[in-house]
């Protein structure tokens, strides 16, 4: 997976989150592994150009005057969003220890083209990620599901997809992540306010 070092400092009590996020601070809590939380801040832009805003797991070292936080591992754990720009307004930091598994969501990428597309199949993603649990050196960045073969009517499960080593898929039932649907099909979904149909290029290019 990739590995992002944040630059990570220790918010005091006195600083209003408020105040720090009109300022292009972004606050955030540092908790876990039966350790106390710590109150921290980041900058709002680096943490934007680190792609720790999107989709997908990253694990964090913590680059830091304090030695509470120096050289900590993380991985954003949840985050608070604006209800209509969604950019982050808090970020919860999970502490991992790189010798324990953790769990995490990884984002699901859709690649090639269906094969139903040439009969005017749609390409319907069903799930856009996965809750895995591995090694923090193991956790994938994101899942590859090739649609390539994929007729009309044709679906992959989860359990047909190839997983790294050291990975493991935390969900018990073996449901769709992928399907290509007729036209028909499409069109009465749409109808009936399911905007979930995509093709692949989209599904690849939209974060869920």
């Amino acid at each position: 997976m990739r590995s992002v070092e944040l630059n990570v400092h220790r918010r005091e009590i006195e600083e209003s989150p408020k105040e720090l996020r009109r300022g292009g601070v972004l606050p955030g809590v540092f908790y876990g592994a039966g350790t106390e939380n710590v109150n921290v801040k980041v900058d709002a832009l680096e943490f934007s150009r680190s792609g720790l805003s999107g989709r997908g797991a990253h694990l964090i070292k913590f680059k830091s005057a304090d030695p509470a936080l120096d050289q900590r591992l993380a991985l954003v754990h949840a985050m608070q969003l604006k209800p209509v720009e969604g950019t982050p307004v808090h970020v919860d930091f999970l502490r991992v220890d790189e010798n324990k598994a953790v769990t995490a969501r990884v984002t699901l990428v859709f690649v090639g083209k269906a094969k139903g597309l040439v009969d005017g199949g749609i390409v319907q993603p069903i799930r856009r990620d996965l809750e895995v649990r591995a090694l923090p050196v193991n956790l994938p960045e994101q899942i590859e599901v090739d649609v390539t073969a994929l007729g009309i009517h044709d679906s992959i499960h989860v359990e047909d997809l190839p997983l790294p080593e050291g990975v493991e898929i935390l969900h018990t039932e073996n449901f769709t992540v992928v399907t290509v649907v007729s036209p028909t099909v499409e069109a009465k979904g749409g109808a009936a306010g399911d905007g979930a149909v995509a093709s692949v290029a989209e599904a690849a290019a939209t974060p869920g």
